[in-house]
């Protein structure tokens, strides 16, 4: 078997048709019916089947198909990593970060990069968890820092490593009337306007649900933004109540706040950096997704 009749092999099972799969890798139709003929003889096994769609893979073609991927992936890693070497071509990285890591974690990674490595472009995006995952999927990202708060049941094609753990209280900023105040109860809270770093419609519905459970009537008034700066404005300034993590918050502003552990109101949530599960990674992208870990985990494990 040869890598030229594996890159034959993977067009006509993408184009599903042996006219534009030849096209697409510059052989006669012929020519590609004869590799495609010669490689199911070498395997001993039928790798397509005619239908009315076209040229369809068998179990055993899907199989291959899989393989061929992952050794065309290699290949390109090794090439790339050999013209990164040679300085012929620049390492890239692209990374999403949920927004409620600070800019200042950002800054720092840059810093290091900057220190360490030559000949590194870096895309950052910040995003939703629930926006970064399929941005993963789609190949638009490498990777993604993630919470696994209000997230859907894991994607089998985005692999996580989780980064740590946190916990999610309670909090109001210097000025506001519950600053002082020794443990407010759910009663309490439940006079203020709050505000929350989600425009998802499942967290009103989410404070409604712990509020019913005590027999209480939700906040009157929630104000949900996908803006971090005016969310923690409205709360730092002592406008609203709002749900954060100490670590995160304190990590990103030098204001005063308090943070009660209310257990109706308390979260769990997992940070994790994510990537596609059959990705081949590259030892330039190891190393600088290694330093990102680091650095995530220096800052917030302690």
């Amino acid at each position: 078997m040869e890598l030229r009749q594996l890159r034959y092999f993977v067009a006509l099972a993408d184009e599903k048709n042996f006219y534009r799969a030849a096209e697409a890798v510059g052989l006669t139709q012929s020519a590609l019916t004869q590799s495609i003929a010669k490689l199911e003889r070498d395997l001993g096994v039928t790798l397509f089947v005619r239908s009315k769609t076209g040229s369809v893979l068998t179990d055993h073609g899907q199989r291959l198909y899989e393989h061929a991927q992952a050794i065309s992936a290699q290949v390109q890693a090794a090439r790339t990593e050999l013209l990164v070497r040679s300085g012929r071509q620049r390492t890239e990285l692209s990374l999403g970060v949920v927004p409620s890591l600070p800019d200042s974690v950002l800054m720092r990674l840059l810093g290091q990069i900057r220190e360490r490595y030559q000949g590194h472009s870096i895309k950052l995006v910040k995003d939703w968890s629930a926006n970064l995952i399929p941005m993963v999927e789609r190949g638009t990202i490498d990777f993604a820092f993630i919470s696994d708060h209000f997230m859907a049941a894991p994607v089998p094609e985005v692999r996580r490593e989780p980064l740590f753990n946190d916990q999610v209280h309670v909090v109001v900023g210097e000025g506001h009337p519950l600053y002082a105040a020794p443990h407010p109860t759910l009663g309490e809270l439940a006079k203020y306007e709050w505000a929350a770093v989600s425009v998802d419609p499942e967290w009103p519905e989410f404070l409604a649900r712990i509020f019913a459970a005590a027999d209480l009537a939700p906040p009157e008034r929630v104000i949900q933004t996908n803006s971090v700066t005016l969310a923690m404005e409205l709360i730092g300034g002592g406008t609203a109540v709002g749900l954060a993590s100490p670590k995160l918050v304190c990590a990103a502003s030098a204001r005063a706040y308090r943070f009660f552990d209310v257990p109706e109101l308390r979260q769990q949530r997992v940070f994790s950096l994510c990537y596609r599960s059959r990705m081949v990674m590259r030892p330039s992208q190891r190393r600088l997704i290694d330093l990102f870990a680091e650095l995530v985990k220096h800052e917030f494990n302690g």
